[in-house]
C-alpha cells in the first residue's frame, strides 16, 4: 500500500477527528433533559473517524486517464502552477484562521482572512476585498456576535470596537 496525498488526507482527518473526539469527550453526553452539550461533537468526531478510516483503505492509487475532464479537480501533483499558488494560499488563510482567533479575536482575523483569500488567491480588486472583508466583520461580530450572544473570540480591537458603537449610541 503506497501512501498517496488521499492517503495523507484521510491520516490527517483521523488524527483531527481523533482529537475533536477527544476533546468533546469532556463535554456531558447526557444530562437530565435529554442530550447534552458533548452528544453531537461526540457523534460526529465518530462519524469522521469511520469516513477516514474508509477513505484511507477505498484510495484509488491514481486517477483514470481515459477521463478528460476539464472541469475535474487535478491532483495536486498534476495541478498547474496556478492552481498549486492558489491552494497555498487557501492553506495559508486556514493558518491565519487558527492562529488569528487565538490572538488577534474576531474581526481582526476575519477582515485578515477575507482580504487575504479574496486579493491573493482570487484576485479581486482591493476596494471589493476591503468592503467586503469589513462587511463580513460588522455582520459577524453586530449580527451574531452582539444581537444573537454567539460566543466569537474576543481580543482588544474587539473590545474597542464594541466600545465605539457604545459610545455613538448604536448599541
Amino acid at each position: 500500500m503506497r501512501m498517496t496525498g488521499s492517503r495523507w488526507t484521510a491520516l490527517g482527518l483521523l488524527v483531527a477527528a481523533a482529537a475533536a473526539y477527544w476533546q468533546a469527550s469532556l463535554l456531558p453526553r447526557w444530562g437530565f433533559d435529554g442530550p447534552g452539550t458533548g452528544f453531537y461533537p461526540q457523534v460526529i468526531a465518530i462519524i469522521a473517524m469511520v469516513l477516514a478510516v474508509v477513505m484511507f483503505f477505498v484510495d484509488n492509487e491514481e486517477p483514470s486517464s481515459s477521463v478528460d475532464d476539464d472541469n475535474a479537480v487535478p491532483r495536486y501533483g498534476h495541478a498547474r502552477p496556478e492552481e498549486r499558488r492558489v491552494f497555498h494560499i487557501y492553506l495559508l488563510a486556514l493558518a491565519l484562521l487558527v492562529a488569528g482567533c487565538w490572538w488577534a479575536g474576531f474581526v481582526v482575523t476575519s477582515i485578515v482572512v477575507v482580504i487575504t483569500i479574496m486579493r491573493f488567491a482570487e484576485r479581486v480588486n482591493w476596494r471589493a476585498s476591503l468592503i467586503t472583508a469589513f462587511s463580513v466583520a460588522a455582520v459577524g461580530q453586530i449580527g451574531f456576535g452582539w444581537l444573537l450572544n454567539v460566543s466569537l473570540p474576543e481580543k482588544a480591537p474587539d473590545l474597542a470596537l464594541r466600545t465605539l458603537m457604545r459610545s455613538a449610541g448604536l448599541l
